[in-house]
């Protein structure tokens, strides 16, 4: 028979290292001079310890023991008694380099995550339009001044002695059309407040007998593919720097502009269809009335078309076409759909940089929007200025309105209508820090955007109303035919979301301490339990 070969490496016959020298049999001698050769290092043990000591020994035992046990990569290097000093110490270095770096990394990441808290992704292309409103159309005349009201007005006025009727449409351009006022001297406005005094008359009643009323150019609606009364849809509406728009579709104002008599039949909400194509969309026949032209921002006839969102002010910030007169358009809307999610509601505002429309009140406007925010903080930077702000700007009545004495001031910060961050005088490459923007307004943290195309021909009013009297057919070929529709059933949406979650935070971290040391959720338990119950369990094991 065969004898048992017994293992070399026996778990059962390994002394740990935690006992002391104290179990180990002490050797007998019989004489005084091997007494007295026992060496000096096992005397200086007998000697008792200090706390100090204890607490080096109890930590270099369960330190051998976790590099040992532990799954960490090159740590049992550290400890292997195969291996030379300096080798140990060579591992010792690497790992002592591997963690240095898996802090920098996952302190870097950390970094990333603050700077960038949120993302945009694009959730579907094939969201339905009908979920997103039609967009507002604002449609603005190149002319701000009618020439026959202005020739007429000049008539009638009272006017101070040795001054002719060139003098008086002279001041009218002065006052009402800032461009033309530029080189202007301090005698032509004091002709126009002498002027303006003599007819009991102030800036703005001269505005609103001056300027072309936009609903009398609009001659034919149809929304949807059925007419429909153009005073019901188009509202008469004022814009930065654009003079008096007729407007469709806006809900911007606290208060609409429509006839008393049909308000009723106003919606509380903006449009919506369910169809693609110009049937599907509003169609207009306009007029600029280019006989009438006395004060225009091109030199052409026509129309600024501003197309946006319903709740947002018409300004440059929109989409802009230009509608050229005898021409039919045709503008293919392309929407697009921005939400947020609650994780994104849930963050501060520091954190998220934007806001919802709710989470701000506006003095103007219904509705928070950056869009809003930006109009309205020119219109208070304008106010701190010069004490009042035009005419030409919307006004809820409790803002005071611009006289000629104030024009000065207004034509010497005319730059607000078109500039954003009006304390700055250089032009600004990126802005990178959002407190750096005029009255903290934020981005929108939801929103609808309304890309558009255009495409047009020459329009022959005579085929336009072939089932009709022809004799009906307008003579004036200046004649406009508008469409407006979505191109498409489907558009594309995009959600806008936390950059890192306590999930994703958790794999990012857990990946870069997993590739340079093999870091995992089990290693951790493993150091905690090497530092709490291991001791615990030794103490109690060894009374």
């Amino acid at each position: 028979m065969q004898n048992k070969i017994k293992p070399v490496y026996d778990i059962k016959t390994v002394v740990p290292y935690r006992q002391n020298f104290e179990q180990y049999p002490k050797p007998s001698f019989s004489s005084t001079v091997a007494s007295s050769n026992f060496p000096k290092k096992l005397r200086k043990s007998s000697k008792p310890k200090t706390k100090v000591q204890h607490i080096k020994k109890w930590f270099m035992e369960n330190f051998r023991n976790f590099c040992n046990t532990t799954s960490l990569h090159g740590f049992n290097y550290i400890t292997r008694l195969d291996l030379s000093k300096n080798e140990r110490f060579f591992w010792l270095f690497i790992t002592i380099i591997s963690i240095i770096v898996s802090i920098v990394l996952v302190m870097i990441s950390y970094i990333w995550n603050r700077e960038t808290p949120t993302v945009t992704v694009i959730e579907s292309s094939h969201y339905p339009t009908w979920n997103i409103p039609f967009p507002a159309v604002t449609l603005c005349n190149f002319n701000k001044m009618s020439k026959t009201k202005s020739m007429n007005m000049a008539k009638v006025l009272k006017r101070p002695p040795n001054t002719s009727e060139e003098d008086i449409l002279q001041v009218f351009n002065t006052v009402m059309y800032y461009s033309f006022a530029f080189n202007q001297s301090s005698v032509n406005f004091e002709l126009a407040q002498k002027v303006l005094a003599l007819n009991n008359m102030t800036l703005n009643d001269l505005a609103r007998t001056l300027t072309p009323n936009c609903m009398d150019m609009i001659s034919r609606c149809f929304w949807k593919g059925t007419n429909t009364r153009c005073d019901g849809l188009f509202q008469r509406i004022k814009s930065m720097g654009l003079g008096d728009c007729c407007s469709f579709n806006f809900f911007g104002e606290e208060k609409h502009n429509f006839p008393d008599k049909i308000a009723y039949q106003i919606p509380k909400r903006p449009y919506r269809v369910t169809g693609c194509g110009f049937p599907t969309g509003l169609s207009i026949l306009i007029n600029p009335f280019a006989y009438d032209y006395f004060a225009s921002s091109f030199s052409s006839y026509g129309f600024r078309l501003l197309i946006h969102d319903a709740y947002n002010a018409p300004d440059e910030n929109a989409e802009t076409k230009i509608i050229s007169s005898a021409r039919e358009s045709f503008v293919h809307i392309n929407p697009e759909s921005t939400y947020a999610t609650n994780e994104i509601y849930k963050m501060n505002i520091e954190e998220r940089n934007c806001l919802f429309p709710h989470e701000r009140r506006l003095m103007i406007m219904q509705r928070y929007t950056f869009t809003n925010c930006m109009w309205e903080c020119r219109i208070n930077y304008i106010l701190k200025s010069c004490g009042c702000i035009p005419h030409s700007l919307p006004n809820n009545g409790t803002y005071p309105v611009c006289d000629v004495k104030d024009l000065q001031c207004v034509m010497k910060n005319r730059l607000i209508f078109t500039r954003a961050l009006n304390d700055y005088n250089v032009t600004l490459s990126a802005v990178k820090d959002t407190k750096k923007f005029p009255c903290d307004c934020l981005p929108d943290c939801q929103s609808n955007r309304y890309m558009s195309e255009i495409t047009m021909g020459r329009l022959n009013v005579k085929l336009l109303f072939h089932n009709e009297d022809v004799e009906r057919a307008p003579n004036d070929t200046n004649n406009i035919l508008l469409h407006v529709f979505f191109s498409d059933l489907m558009s594309t949406r995009y959600r806008k979301e936390v950059y890192q979650n306590w999930l994703s935070a958790l794999a990012s971290f857990g990946g870069l301490l997993g590739l340079i040391m093999g870091f995992s959720i089990v290693t951790a338990f493993e150091f905690v339990y090497f530092l709490t119950f291991r001791p615990v369990f030794n103490y109690y094991s060894a009374q």
